[in-house]
């Protein structure tokens, strides 16, 4: 059975995360697609490293703004369904600083 989140619950998810951590948060889908972000100009964009993400299972964190497509620095982490990596939930900023939110989504 495949996981998917409705769009309107990854928007709350991604508003409460950033009232909390007070940076921009993306629900990335298993496509690399930003289904859900704080930034509604993402919503729609590829991320390079979502894509990433979902494809490995790993944590990636990002140090540049630069080199990867539709990527900015921050941390994304996978999100796990019964086993299965069926999304991703990205916080943008310096990973030092936002790494620590990261699990709160």
């Amino acid at each position: 059975m495949t996981f998917s989140i409705r769009q309107n619950v990854a928007q709350q998810i991604v508003e409460a995360v950033k009232d909390v951590a007070g940076h921009d948060i993306n629900f990335i889908d298993a496509k690399g697609i930003i289904f859900a972000s704080t930034n509604i100009k993402r919503i729609g964009d590829y991320h390079e490293i979502g894509h990433q993400v979902i494809k490995k299972g790993v944590t990636i964190e990002v140090d540049s703004n630069e080199g990867y497509f539709g990527t900015k620095k921050g941390v994304n982490i996978p999100f796990i369904y019964k086993g299965d990596v069926c999304a991703v939930i990205g916080i943008s900023g310096e990973p030092e600083e936002v790494r620590k939110y990261v699990y709160l989504a």
